[in-house]
């Protein structure tokens, strides 16, 4: 079934609840539902109608039921079936980041706290993410507040074997990892997602051995596995071996030191996201820093 036709069939019938389609008027924000708009974050992120539940507290029929609502309303699934699983529609991967920008911007008009001024200080905030994270999102960063007048200081170290534990141990102030990798086991944490990226094999510019195209990175055989994305890349060149690493990675260094790209016939998307302790939902500062990240990942 094309988008077109996917798009096109799911009744425009006014909802009873109050959720119209999209279509059904010129403007329709008066007649949306926006206690929908939570449901709709939780789906986006999770892929999954019993995680999403679980996510925001409460029962599958509920979250079915405002799947069905929201399917409705955008005259689009939104979620189908993927092999055991179920996945974004092209339609619904447009909406994880503008959704997750409205119920930030929501909570935040909403917070008393948002009105308190940060007072940074030479404060020193420790993030746990990969070389590549580093590499693309948090250099630019580090660049813009170089540029600025804050005083500020940034500790990165590598994420643990449990993800989400240095936070549950205060160990670090913000976690940036692919949503994939978040145990669904700790959905207290909140989270925003930062940018989109998916995974391209590489191999040495004059391996002959390689086609135009893979099936997966275990097609070619040996393959190089490092918990450095940026090793992967430099551990490969002029040998006949293989790696996956980020296409933006690849876009940076990768033809610098004599890689091609090799696309991949199923293709694997990453949704890097930032998760942070409940303690710290409140805290201007720790607000300041993650808006300012979210602010560097929107230029990507």
């Amino acid at each position: 079934m094309n988008a077109a036709s996917d798009r096109t069939a799911w009744p425009e019938e006014p909802d009873p609840a109050g959720v119209f389609p999209a279509s059904a008027a010129r403007d329709p924000l008066p007649k949306i539902d926006f206690n929908l708009l939570i449901p709709l974050r939780a789906l986006l992120a999770e892929a999954n109608v019993t995680r999403a539940a679980e996510r925001t507290g409460v029962t599958q029929p509920a979250m079915s039921g405002s799947l069905a609502r929201l399917r409705r309303h955008f005259g689009d699934p939104l979620l189908t079936r993927d092999g055991r699983g179920m996945k974004l529609t092209p339609f619904g991967a447009t909406l994880v980041e503008p959704v997750n920008r409205a119920v930030d911007s929501m909570r935040s008009a909403l917070d008393g706290h948002s009105t308190v001024r940060p007072r940074l200080g030479g404060r020193t905030f420790t993030i746990a993410t990969s070389d590549y994270v580093s590499i693309v999102l948090i250099k630019p960063l580090l660049q813009s507040l170089w540029a600025s007048t804050q005083k500020v200081f940034l500790k990165i170290v590598p994420p643990s074997g449990d993800a989400l534990s240095p936070l549950e141990g205060d160990e670090c102030d913000l976690l940036i990892v692919p949503r994939s990798l978040a145990p669904h086991g700790k959905l207290e944490y909140h989270s925003r997602h930062l940018f989109t990226d998916r995974f391209v094999a590489v191999a040495d510019a004059g391996n002959g051995t390689i086609g135009e195209s893979m099936a997966s990175e275990a097609d070619a055989v040996p393959a190089v596995v490092a918990g450095s994305f940026s090793a992967r890349m430099y551990l490969v060149a002029g040998t006949s071996m293989v790696a996956l690493v980020q296409s933006r990675l690849y876009e940076m260094f990768g033809r610098k030191i004599g890689l091609r790209a090799v696309p991949l016939e199923n293709e694997l998307s990453l949704y890097e996201t930032m998760y942070w302790h409940p303690r710290h939902a409140a805290d201007p500062e720790h607000i300041w820093l993650r808006d300012q990240l979210s602010a560097v990942a929107r230029t990507l």
